[in-house]
């Protein structure tokens, strides 16, 4: 079974076992183009297995969310590290961050 994460894990602790999935749900909106982006994370220990952008409308300014799929890849303890950010004008461009602490277990 997979780990549900929204923006109120932030800074959360967790524990998953090898093979086991995590699917973390933020809000976004890319016409503003900010985006969400995996900034940091030991993919040996923690895959991404997808991201999907869902978006239920196409008029300009409607929102949505992003949803990262990762996956449990081997023990280890890690920091997963996402920004959300216009690529093109670089870190200065960051107006939100999430974080989370994970341990993988056999």
């Amino acid at each position: 079974m997979a780990q549900m994460l929204t923006e109120s894990d932030n800074n959360r602790k967790l524990s998953i076992h090898s093979g086991d999935t995590m699917r973390i749900t933020l809000p976004e909106n890319a016409t503003t183009g900010y985006r969400w982006q995996i900034d940091r994370c030991e993919r040996d220990i923690v895959g991404v297995v997808a991201e999907d952008p869902q978006y239920t409308s196409t008029v300009v300014g409607s929102g949505g969310h992003v949803e990262f799929v990762l996956q449990g890849r081997k023990p280890g303890v890690c920091e997963i590290a996402l920004k959300q950010w216009r690529s093109w004008e670089g870190d200065t461009s960051v107006i939100a961050r999430f974080r989370l602490y994970v341990t993988v277990l056999p």
